[in-house]
């Protein structure tokens, strides 16, 4: 798609400018949407696009809101994770994803861009994925982002979506976290249970 490699070369000629980082990562994540519904579509957009956006995150670690378009893009593009040569592990997606949420707890939008991403891509993957993001800490960014956001109900309720496909794996490997979650899992049903009370529920029934 030559709309798709004009963007990417864009960004690859502009590295360092931050502005056009933001908006090619927000170009794709875009595109990604109007491709079409199924992964191959997607696909025609990720096998370049990617990569792109990892290296806009890891070239902005400092600017919200390059984190915040690169991780809404990622997560539109998510669904063409294993398809051609699309890989959300080998290109630095998933920890670049979990970096920003560690770089930016108190950024309420970053952190829900990052758990729309984490869902979608452990949507995907299965538990491959999901042991992937463990074992880049990505469970403790995620309690982190609740216990910095105990009022924003949009926080509550992405990271709650987001552990609750994570830890709907039996075969994943994940870390111990039920002592850790559990108080954050409690507070977020009680204060949003519209939004929160069925998926917090389900991510306690699946720790503990």
């Amino acid at each position: 798609d030559s709309s798709v490699r004009d963007v990417v070369s864009t960004m690859w000629a502009n590295e360092e400018d931050a502005g056009v980082q933001m908006l090619g990562c927000a170009s794709l994540g875009r595109m990604a949407t109007e491709a079409g519904s199924s992964d191959k579509d997607i696909a025609s957009v990720a096998l370049l696009g990617v990569t792109a956006v990892v290296n806009a995150m890891k070239n902005h670690p400092n600017e919200p809101a390059v984190q915040e378009r690169a991780c809404a893009a990622l997560a539109v593009l998510a669904p063409a994770d294993g398809v051609r040569e699309v890989s959300f592990a080998a290109s630095g997606a998933i920890s670049s994803v979990v970096s920003a949420m560690q770089a930016h707890v108190s950024d309420a939008t970053v952190q829900i861009e990052a758990c729309r991403a984490l869902r979608g891509i452990a949507a995907k993957g299965g538990a491959e994925r999901a042991t992937m993001v463990a074992s880049v800490s990505g469970f403790t960014a995620l309690i982190n982002a609740m216990g910095a956001h105990p009022d924003d109900g949009d926080v509550q309720r992405e990271t709650c979506l987001a552990m609750e496909v994570l830890t709907s794996f039996p075969d994943a490997y994940l870390p111990n976290i039920a002592g850790q979650a559990e108080p954050f899992l409690q507070a977020a049903a009680e204060n949003f249970p519209d939004d929160c009370l069925k998926p917090a529920m389900a991510v306690r029934e699946k720790l503990l």
